[in-house]
């Protein structure tokens, strides 16, 4: 499965549980006993075996990685934030992002969701400046962790 540009391991993750049929990411990393915990802490063992499994470049997949620090306390690259700039709870996305990547419902597992959707900070799509929209809540919501909690999807 190709890995765009800007999309975190959570969510080149979410797309392969959907493309495989499964019902929730936890089922799919239990069924194919990948390990979510350390995947979501960003270490490199995680987004290795990630980027093998999906079949795309390691380093390109770590470069949008967000690594867990302890304590509510992330890094990505060379910056550093805290819990609260990150949006957790929903899936944020632009609408003209998902029309021109999905060529159809049915193949919703095809729209990567970008890392900058998720910072709380920002609310349009820089690409198109259209008001980022975000998905009602998953049906197995209790069962999906939030995308950066580290005590996940």
């Amino acid at each position: 499965m190709p890995h765009a540009a800007f999309e975190p391991a959570s969510s080149l993750l979410s797309r392969l549980a959907a493309r495989g049929g499964a019902s929730s990411m936890q089922r799919f990393c239990g069924d194919i006993a990948f390990p979510i915990d350390p995947l979501f802490r960003g270490e490199n063992v995680a987004i290795g075996q990630l980027a093998q499994l999906a079949g795309c470049d390691a380093a390109a997949l770590e470069r949008v990685s967000v690594r867990h620090l302890g304590k509510g306390h992330f890094r990505l690259r060379d910056e550093f934030a805290s819990l609260q700039s990150f949006q957790r709870l929903r899936v944020r996305v632009c609408p003209e992002c998902v029309r021109a990547e999905a060529p159809s419902a049915a193949e919703s597992w095809r729209v990567p969701r970008r890392l900058q959707w998720k910072f709380s900070s920002i609310r349009s799509c820089p690409e198109h400046g259209c008001i980022l929209v975000s998905f009602p809540p998953e049906k197995f919501s209790k069962e999906v962790r939030a995308t950066f909690k580290c005590d996940s999807h």
